[in-house]
């Protein structure tokens, strides 16, 4: 992915739904349903998902429907899924786009050499969803899994698969980055497909979809306006175990690329405007800030700013010592997980200003959670 600065322009933009290639779009084939596999549903998320039904209006019955007949192991996802979906998506996606969405992220976990692997929190925030931001809702997951899932499935590391798609989407899909060429910033995949260019935010959106095609956990991340220099930016991290910016074509996703290097003098998590954020599927009380359309206020993110400012190693001792494995929660997110030997010391991927919930689970069986403030 060729990632260039987007130069700061407001545009206001309708946001269109759509949940079929255009005429000119690969016509995807039929995927077969996987295997079951266990999935449970928090039962804090049941009344989410009865106001969600409430505000699907004369749409409400595809949204049952899609509950009602996707298979058992998976309903706990899909209804996870509709009970965070915004409301333009409540109002509008039929049963048939979010059943074909659901069955094959599902078959990308259970097929991705990592799947086994995945936490459920990231997986239904980072690779269920269907859409990014605000762009057009097309049905791009069966044709991006046929596309890239053969190759970057013969890695073992989903760091390495993310950078092989960076590397060759660009060339794949003849979509290339140009500041004037694409119509809009917030281009679909086939939108940007059609056109073969796109902005920062059409080839991050392309990448992201590709990656959570292949079961990657990606999301886009970004900032409304640089301090000095002109201009904004939306680029991609992916997770494995901690959250990596991808970068451009050719870089290593576990190397330091130019926008963490600008995001140090030209980046301020106590200034909206200069902040970075993530966006996220989840409701949160933070909206990503849409460039091309302030106004749209349904896209949750959290503000991540402190991760490329202050970003720090910071060494941890399980308590009582032993081995264990360690999960990382801040802002209400899985950020990191990591293993501690027998020494009991491991190092974790933290941001200084930040407050962090460390959960260590030990050999023992017991459970012992501390709070680190690097």
């Amino acid at each position: 992915m060729i990632i260039a600065m987007l130069v700061f322009v407001l545009q206001t933009q309708p946001t269109a739904a759509s949940t079929a290639p255009p005429a000119s779009a690969p016509v995807p084939s039929a995927s077969p349903v996987p295997p079951a596999q266990t999935s449970s549903t928090p039962a804090e998320s049941q009344p989410d998902l009865a106001r969600s039904l409430e505000r699907a209006g004369d749409n409400v019955a595809e949204l049952k429907r899609a509950i009602e007949s996707i298979e058992p192991a998976y309903r706990a996802d899909m209804e996870w899924l509709i009970a965070t979906m915004p409301e333009i998506d409540l109002k509008a996606l039929k049963a048939e786009f979010l059943l074909k969405n659901v069955r094959l992220a599902e078959r990308a976990r259970l097929e991705a050499p990592w799947g086994k692997d995945m936490p459920e929190s990231i997986f239904r925030q980072y690779v269920l969803p269907y859409a990014n931001v605000n762009e057009r809702r097309d049905d791009w997951r069966q044709d991006f899994f046929d596309r890239f899932t053969k190759e970057a499935w013969k890695f073992k590391d989903p760091i390495d698969a993310t950078k092989w798609i960076n590397d060759h989407l660009p060339d794949a899909l003849n979509v290339h980055f140009h500041a004037t060429k694409r119509k809009k910033p917030d281009q679909s995949p086939y939108e940007s497909m059609e056109l073969n260019y796109a902005s920062c935010t059409g080839l991050s959106i392309l990448v992201i979809d590709a990656c959570r095609a292949c079961g990657i956990p990606a999301r886009m991340v970004g900032c409304p306006a640089w301090k000095k220099v002109q201009g904004n930016h939306n680029w991609v991290e992916v997770w494995w175990n901690r959250w990596y910016n991808v970068g451009d074509s050719g870089s290593d996703p576990r190397g330091v690329d130019w926008v963490q290097e600008r995001c140090l003098t030209e980046t301020d998590p106590d200034d909206w405007v200069h902040a970075v954020y993530a966006a996220v599927w989840r409701p949160t009380n933070t909206k990503y800030p849409l460039v091309w359309a302030f106004e749209i206020e349904y896209v949750p993110a959290v503000n991540i700013t402190r991760f490329y400012t202050d970003a720090v190693e910071h060494p941890v001792t399980v308590p009582g010592g032993g081995a264990a494995n360690i999960e990382v929660m801040w802002a209400g997110e899985l950020v990191a997980r990591g293993t501690a030997g027998a020494d009991g010391k491991a190092v974790l991927p933290l941001a200084r200003g930040g407050q962090f919930e460390v959960k260590f689970r030990k050999a023992d069986g017991t459970n012992v959670t501390e709070v680190v403030k690097p």
